[in-house]
């Protein structure tokens, strides 16, 4: 497994990226954890309002939004069930186990592969750290998910 973290400069970018890519019938909404609806009632409003709501809460942070491919072997089968449990333990991994996050599976390339939107700005405002995150937390995930 091979992850890539960057780290746009709004949410709103790395959200149209993926929807228009399942407009485009090129990937799916897989998954969204901490929204108040299930995955296929959320709107893009809905969806964006999920994460500007907690990204309006720190005006100072230049750095709200990750927007994570976590890309795998070709030959590797994955189905939906197994790339929802990817995303929920590389989440937890990078600790970012309490932020509200969305997971697409996109079908546009020749690897199966995922992407993970969520928030750096939690609850109360204050904002996780993401300085080395690609290098600490997500090389430790990486590897313990392929372990696994």
């Amino acid at each position: 497994m091979v992850a890539k973290i960057s780290t746009p400069n709004s949410m709103l970018a790395a959200l149209n990226y993926n929807e228009n890519k399942v407009k485009m019938s090129k990937a799916i909404c897989l998954h969204a954890e901490g929204f108040l609806l299930d995955t296929n009632e959320l709107s893009f409003t809905q969806k964006a309002k999920g994460f500007e709501r907690l990204n309006e809460r720190n005006e100072r942070a230049k750095t709200k939004t990750l927007h994570i491919s976590l890309n795998f072997d070709p030959s590797e089968k994955l189905s939906e069930t197994k790339l929802k449990n990817i995303a929920a333990t590389y989440i937890n991994e990078i600790g970012f186990e309490d932020q509200p996050y969305l997971v697409y599976q996109h079908h546009d390339a020749g690897h199966p592969h995922i992407h993970i939107i969520t928030t750096a700005i939690r609850e109360d405002g204050t904002r996780i750290n993401t300085h080395n995150i690609g290098r600490n937390q997500s090389e430790k995930a990486r590897k313990k998910i392929e372990a696994e």
